[in-house]
């Protein structure tokens, strides 16, 4: 929903995508909850509930051609392609704090080493930053703000899982950390198209952050390469 607070100021002006200032950020797009055989997928299925994450699972299908797109699109243009992901230090996951993650009595089937992986699809190249998180954001339990700053990153194009989760908290914290941020909005997804429409509204309601469509994006993005060229 639209919140009339906004009508009272004019919108922020969207700040150009700047080369060599610019970063693609990938939100946990790994085994562990966007993968059928990941945790979360074999919880649902020890539990014979697997329907109850199918639209999930539609959706993050859809999701990674489009987020591969923006990667490609970012590599070509030499711009900075960055993963975060969930990788907890202990094997019951305390250390990432009782809020966050069911107990091991609650949800006692256990992860595996591959759990942590990035999806094939859509994983590091190179020497790709991968930031290993035991937060929904990124920013709380990482290095990230520091090492953007030292690269000269201050604006970033946000994908990856979970819309309203990860990606949101994430998105919030970079803004009020002075970033740009840009959401592509058929670049995340969440467990239902609900979720995820809803926070896109949400998120982009005061014109703070922006989005953008994964075409809109890689033209952007194929621009500044141009522009270097």
């Amino acid at each position: 929903m639209h919140d009339p607070f906004y009508d009272l100021f004019a919108r922020p002006a969207l700040k150009p995508w700047t080369v060599n200032q610019i970063a693609l950020l990938t939100i946990d797009m790994q085994y562990l909850d966007a993968h059928r055989d990941g945790w979360i997928g074999r919880i649902a299925k020890a539990q014979g509930r697997e329907d109850r994450l199918e639209e999930r699972f539609r959706a993050i299908d859809a999701t990674v051609p489009n987020i591969r797109r923006l990667q490609h699109a970012f590599r070509a243009a030499r711009q900075e392609v960055v993963h975060a992901r969930l990788a907890y230090r202990k094997k019951d996951a305390r250390d990432a704090g009782t809020a966050y993650l069911p107990s091991p009595e609650a949800s006692p089937l256990p992860r595996n080493d591959r759990d942590d992986a990035l999806l094939p699809e859509v994983c590091a190249a190179e020497d790709e930053l991968i930031f290993s998180k035991v937060s929904s954001s990124v920013f709380s339990s990482t290095d990230i703000d520091q090492v953007l700053r030292r690269m000269g990153i201050s604006h970033l194009v946000l994908t990856g899982l979970t819309t309203d989760g990860c990606v949101e908290l994430s998105a919030r914290d970079a803004a009020d950390r002075g970033y740009s941020v840009t959401l592509v909005s058929d670049g995340c997804c969440a467990s239902t198209t609900a979720a995820h429409e809803d926070a896109i509204q949400r998120m982009t309601d005061g014109g703070f952050l922006s989005a953008k469509t994964t075409d809109e994006a890689v033209r952007l993005v194929a621009s500044i390469h141009t522009e270097m060229s």
